[in-house]
């Protein structure tokens, strides 16, 4: 989205247009514990590519095969230039024995952030033609990467459903080297899992790490359940209408102790706030990931499921949620 940081004002006289807005290395702010402080700093509105193929030299791409054909710089009837991520059949396919799946993404490049505190975010919008499917799609992930990693990341937001369930969480930890199993996702794994009504989303159940799911909607009933003291009645956030768009806002403190925490906020309203551990890992830590585009299961019949493409802009990574709201509202 086009918006125009403060500081640049002083350099106006001194660049191109083409050059103002751009990916651009966001200061930590003072205030900020420099020992907790993100690892990445950057925020990035491609307004200075031209229409045409990405040029994603600052990211890596999750690349199985297609390259950089998903990734296109589109712009709106307003100026305004976002990147466009798609995924096709059997595009960078990959690669278990129990599901397979298939994925567009890019990524910040891998960095190591145990005990640090992240927040980043970035605008998406489903375009007015999108394809929902009876599966699982992904528009977002923050992992931490193990050798071998076949874990969960510890935040995915994930649409199931024809779209109308949104489920946010993954695992805080456990055996990176094992496959999913359910003795490790009680104990590990974290979730909150909204469906759709009408154009509401209704929180319908939570799981916290070493507990099964909890049956939100309960929590409206005359009686309800007494875990209902600790998490209140069922929200209700509004849905986002194909071709709007919507601001995802993330924060993450990667740590072993309870100072830990996932934060999602969408439009401003709070989907998850989870407050405790995040990383409780065995297996070879290699870092972090944050990754945006689509993945999503192939489609088990083998005749393919349609095209997906999803607009990203604004994608900001920095240290704290202060610095994501100037860039982000």
């Amino acid at each position: 989205m086009k918006k125009l940081p403060l500081y640049i004002f002083l350099v106006l006289m001194l660049f191109s247009p083409n050059n103002l807005y751009a990916w651009e290395k966001v200061p930590v702010p003072d205030y900020v514990d420099k020992k907790t402080k993100s690892p990445w700093n950057f925020y990035d509105d491609f307004e200075n590519q031209k229409v045409g193929k990405a040029k994603l030299g600052r990211y890596r791409i999750n690349d199985k095969g297609a390259g950089r054909k998903p990734f296109k710089i589109k712009q709106d009837p307003n100026g305004n230039k976002f990147i466009e991520v798609t995924v096709k059949h059997g595009w960078n396919k990959c690669c278990g024995s129990w599901v397979n799946t298939e994925r567009a993404e890019f990524e910040a490049k891998k960095k190591r952030t145990l005990n640090k505190e992240i927040w980043y975010g970035f605008k998406m919008r489903l375009p007015t033609d999108f394809k929902y499917i009876n599966d699982r799609v992904l528009i977002t992930q923050f992992k931490n990467q193990f050798d071998p990693m076949k874990k969960s990341p510890l935040l995915g937001i994930r649409m199931y459903q024809n779209g109308n369930l949104l489920s946010l969480g993954g695992d805080t930890g456990g055996n990176a080297a094992t496959k999913w199993n359910d003795k490790e996702y009680k104990k590990y794994s974290i979730r909150m899992i909204y469906l759709k009504k009408d154009m509401d989303w209704i929180l319908h159940e939570a799981k916290k790490r070493g507990t099964d799911k909890i049956k939100l909607w309960k929590c409206n009933q005359k009686k309800p359940p007494e875990y209902c003291n600790e998490f209140g009645k069922s929200k209700r956030i509004k849905v986002s209408k194909l071709g709007e768009w919507t601001t995802y806002k993330i924060g993450i403190k990667n740590s072993k102790k309870k100072d830990g925490f996932v934060k999602v906020y969408k439009n401003d309203q709070l989907l998850m706030n989870y407050s405790g551990i995040t990383f409780d890992w065995k297996g070879s830590y290699t870092g972090s990931l944050i990754r945006i585009g689509v993945y999503r299961d192939s489609d088990p019949s083998g005749k393919g499921y349609p095209p997906q493409s999803i607009h990203y802009d604004d994608f900001t990574i920095v240290s704290d949620k202060k610095t994501l709201d100037k860039y982000l509202n």
